[in-house]
């Protein structure tokens, strides 16, 4: 299965600090929303298990966020974009990030939205990304998060 999207901008750059689970270090982790994402109703889409995104986006997202790097998840079986600890190097993998109500980019309420931040990434025209799609609460986010 092609799990190429088509995003149209606005794209954001969604953030916020967690502690690694392996070593205690304070972290940046960092997720990308998307509003506009073609065949989605126009439901706000947070991405994840990213697996190719345009070198322009991605050097943006690089030079805010270094320790997002393309690396194995044992759990995931395969290789991703993943926020990875700066101080030990292991991933906080995605499915720990996103997948259960209250994770870091799940939040389950306002002030679970307000703990993070996005800032948008200039995009001219539409973009192709190969990745998977959370629905639910990006409008949540989108209302609430902290604007940088």
């Amino acid at each position: 299965m092609d799990n190429r999207l088509k995003i149209n901008p606005p794209l954001y750059l969604m953030g916020k600090k967690i502690y690694c689970w392996s070593c205690n270090f304070k972290m940046t982790v960092i997720t990308l929303l998307a509003p506009h994402v073609e065949d989605t109703e126009n439901q706000i889409c947070i991405l994840s298990d990213i697996d190719e995104l345009p070198n322009g986006v991605l050097s943006y997202i690089q030079k805010k966020a270094p320790n997002f790097k393309r690396k194995f998840s044992k759990m995931a079986r395969k290789k991703y974009f993943a926020n990875t600890c700066p101080k030990c190097n292991v991933i906080s993998g995605d499915f720990f990030l996103h997948s259960e109500p209250g994770a870091p980019f799940f939040p389950t309420d306002e002030a679970g939205a307000k703990s993070l931040y996005i800032t948008e990434i200039p995009l001219s025209e539409p973009i192709m990304a190969k990745a998977s799609l959370g629905l639910g609460v990006g409008d949540l986010i989108l209302k609430n998060a902290k604007r940088i």
